[in-house]
């Protein structure tokens, strides 16, 4: 799980700004939590540096199939539309995070919601439309878990050296562990963002992240 310590000031600001945007529109906050946790995975990887790319024609399924990751049709509107927009230009939200994310080598297996991350770059920017609203859409949160597609080639192959082979799910274990939920992951994962920066609910959160504006 990536450290909030990796994000800057700047992103703690804009983070802060963020939640504050989204609690006010009713939205569900884990659209936040996930921006916050994709940004700071970036920064943890040296801002994407040291981050693995995919589609590199090196990895293969169980048959010797190339496989190759990429945005459903959804997602690469969406990211087009983001990277085209004037509104890029001059948003707060770091412009080589959002570059990176909406690169389908990068992102495609793993990314945040890219219409949140639209809207987030909009509203804090100095050209974009600040009018749009979150609206009912964001009032409950929809995973972005496995929303990408995985093409095979027809082809099938031998493996060479340094080429990797997909994996199967593990076993399932015998005794049953207590239940893990998604709400419970997102939970957990906010409060160690809040337990890194020292705080232990929203109101003391803000506090911290505004405390240079005061």
């Amino acid at each position: 799980m990536p450290e909030a310590s990796f994000l800057t000031r700047d992103d703690r600001r804009l983070l802060g700004d963020v939640y504050e945007f989204a609690r006010g529109q009713g939205a569900d906050l884990s659209y936040v939590d996930d921006l916050a946790f994709g940004l700071a995975s970036y920064r943890e990887k040296d801002d994407g540096r040291i981050w693995a790319r995919h589609n590199q024609g090196k990895t293969y399924d169980l048959e010797g199939r190339k496989v190759s990751y990429s945005f459903t049709d959804k997602n690469a509107e969406t990211a087009k539309r983001i990277i085209n927009g004037d509104a890029l230009k001059s948003t707060r939200l770091d412009q080589g995070f959002v570059r990176f994310i909406t690169d389908k080598d990068f992102g495609a297996l793993g990314h945040n919601h890219f219409e949140f991350m639209e809207k987030v770059i909009n509203q804090f920017s100095t050209t974009g439309d600040k009018s749009q609203q979150l609206g009912p859409d964001f009032a409950v949160y929809k995973s972005q878990k496995g929303d990408y597609t995985r093409t095979l080639s027809k082809e099938k192959y031998t493996l060479g050296e340094g080429d990797i082979r997909e994996t199967t799910p593990p076993p399932q274990k015998t005794t049953k562990p207590k239940e893990i939920t998604l709400e419970s992951l997102r939970d957990d994962m906010r409060k160690s963002f809040m337990k890194t920066m020292g705080v232990e609910n929203f109101s003391s959160l803000f506090d911290v992240l505004f405390k240079d504006k005061r």
